[in-house]
């Protein structure tokens, strides 16, 4: 895990992704290049906020806060590979409610049967009965209340660059209203003054498509 900038960076973190493998940053000591995620949103709803970046399909980041956080612009850092892909930045603002809701269960029915056997020993053949168990299993409906997540506005957006060794990335996600969003994509090369000057960021080829 690191830290750069403003915020809290959750690497690989597990946070709604279960089907997502987490992104595997390079240390400071291998070949990476630095891409700081701005965040600002124009507007905000619900009670609270998650935000998500993943590069090439692996979760970068997962950090869920209150809704209110998004009223400032926050901005974290990762290390990333020197090698073309694609960053795709989302947000959901969301709040919970109490629904009843209709879910299935299996009810266990055991009944005994009898049944025979051969018991005879030697040349002796007679035949036994004994009894058992049989299990049925049925499928019933029950209504119970139960806490579901309510979206109040989402929005997502891919860009897709070529990341070279110690350069400085800045990728730029604003959010204007559900489903209307930008990501920009800047790479930032230190000025004669100190500050920096943005530039864009190198183009990436094509991804290439399974066979």
């Amino acid at each position: 895990m690191s830290r750069f900038g403003t915020g809290l960076l959750v690497v690989g973190a597990a946070l709604g992704t279960a089907c997502v493998p987490p992104y595997e940053p390079p240390t400071a000591s291998q070949p990476h290049a630095v891409v700081k995620l701005r965040r600002t949103y124009d507007q905000t709803a619900g009670t609270h906020l998650n935000e998500s970046v993943d590069i090439d399909e692996h979760a970068a980041l997962r950090e869920g806060t209150h809704s209110g956080v998004g009223r400032a612009p926050r901005t974290d850092s990762i290390l990333a590979h020197p090698v073309p892909g694609t960053f795709v930045v989302s947000s959901n603002f969301f709040h919970h409610e109490t629904h009843l809701v209709q879910e299935s269960y299996q009810e266990s029915h055991t009944t005994y049967r009898m049944e025979s056997y051969s018991c005879g020993t030697g040349t002796s053949y007679r035949t036994c009965s004994r009894s058992v168990p049989h299990t049925e299993y049925t499928t019933k409906y029950r209504t119970v209340p139960k806490t579901v997540e309510v979206s109040d506005g989402s929005c997502a957006r891919a860009i897709r660059f070529a990341p070279q060794d110690q350069h400085v990335y800045l990728l730029q996600y604003t959010y204007q209203a559900p489903s209307a969003c930008s990501l920009s994509c800047y790479e930032q090369v230190q000025s004669p003054g100190g500050g920096f000057k943005n530039l864009p960021c190198p183009a990436a080829p094509p991804q290439a498509e399974d066979d």
